[in-house]
């Protein structure tokens, strides 16, 4: 279970820090920095993929990633990770890449991120130093329990966790690599009618929903013959009364359908409202036959009818006992309605001189956490 975060430099995360629970919900008003939490804990997993350069450039490069305020005397423009886990620790510190003196300056990729300084410890933040990394040279403790150089510098872009690949000798790189691997975001679902979600497809099985949601409906179906097709039709009776669904049409193909009372033929994926579409795709990614230790869902009561929250927060509860779940919302509703079901650590976010912090941590009442009976 994932215990603390700490990110420094980020975005408005000038020095944010956040203690966990098993559900975690992160709220507050428009713009004051939910999705820099969000997005800020995506770096994680790009990080462990081998993909942090490229994250880093889709954000617009670094220089539109570090903090845009003042900076204390002396000190340099960075970014800074620090992770808890109850099996781990990791501290990350990026920077600008520096420029060569002179005229011969050799790359054109000034605005990809340069990894200073990277430490691994097993054992809390005082545990033991599994690897340790300053700039392209890392040391590793291999199995024979002493810390050793890796013999060849690895690409200051990208994390040690990612570079290391050997689990034989280093088991406990991989050990964390994997569990940052094994996150699973969902953040916005595509609706628009040439998305995978409107289109009939061959289907696959399929227990983990994909990102964007595009193999809904192989999902379901899967859940189906998985044996939950009881509690999947209990929770859409509650969503969409007296209506019928099916993941699979006459001709075989898969795609969405639903019968709504009154009408004689089925409704077609093309033909779903938005919120309609995106409810079924949390329904699959919370009821997964496969659940990740971490879930985070960004913003998921969007273009949602109200009458949609409640089954959405059973919904959130219920996974809540396989999986840990950061929610990243501004709905009072779904925040109430998680809350009333389940104890739940609730983060109020404000922007103060363009940083972002804990409203309770800033009026120095320390962190807030609501417990509800069921």
């Amino acid at each position: 279970m994932l215990r603390t975060i700490h990110f420094q430099g980020y975005r408005s995360l000038r020095d944010f820090r956040l203690n966990l629970g098993r559900v975690t919900v992160v709220t507050g008003e428009n713009g004051v920095g939910k999705s820099n939490v969000y997005r800020a804990l995506g770096l994680m997993r790009k990080m462990a993929e081998g993909r942090f350069a490229e994250a880093v450039a889709e954000e617009g490069g670094l220089p539109s990633l570090l903090w845009a305020g003042d900076l204390k005397k002396g000190e340099m423009k960075r970014m800074r990770w620090e992770i808890a886990h109850e099996d781990f620790h990791i501290e990350m510190e990026c920077g600008m890449i520096p420029a060569v003196p002179g005229p011969g300056d050799p790359s054109m990729f000034k605005t990809d991120p340069d990894i200073k300084l990277e430490t691994l410890r097993f054992g809390g933040k005082d545990g033991r130093v599994m690897a340790k990394r300053k700039g392209p040279a890392v040391e590793l403790r291999g199995n024979d329990g002493k810390l050793a150089a890796l013999p060849l510098p690895v690409h200051t872009t990208e994390s040690m966790l990612s570079e290391v690949r050997d689990g034989a000798h280093y088991p406990a790189v991989m050990a964390a690599r994997e569990t940052l691997l094994s996150w699973r975001f969902y953040h916005h679902f595509a609706t628009d009618a040439r998305s995978a979600l409107r289109q009939t497809s061959v289907g696959f099985w399929s227990p983990v929903l994909d990102g964007d949601g595009g193999n809904l409906a192989a999902n379901l179906q899967t859940l189906v013959e998985c044996e939950r097709a009881t509690e999947l039709n209990e929770l859409f009776e509650k969503a969409f009364p007296d209506c019928e669904w099916s993941a699979v049409d006459e001709m075989g193909k898969f795609q969405l359908r639903l019968l709504r009372p009154g009408l004689k033929r089925w409704l077609d994926a093309s033909e779903l409202s938005d919120g309609t579409l995106r409810f079924f795709c949390l329904c699959a990614a919370l009821m997964t036959t496969k659940p990740p230790p971490l879930l985070i869902l960004n913003e998921p009561e969007a273009s949602l009818h109200a009458d949609l929250i409640a089954p959405l927060a059973e919904l959130i509860v219920k996974a809540s006992r396989d999986s840990q779940i950061i929610i990243v919302s501004h709905s009072k509703a779904l925040v109430e309605a998680i809350s009333e079901r389940c104890e739940a650590k609730v983060v109020d976010l404000v922007s103060h001189d363009g940083r972002t912090e804990d409203r309770n941590a800033r009026s120095g009442s320390g962190g807030r956490v609501w417990e509800f009976g069921d």
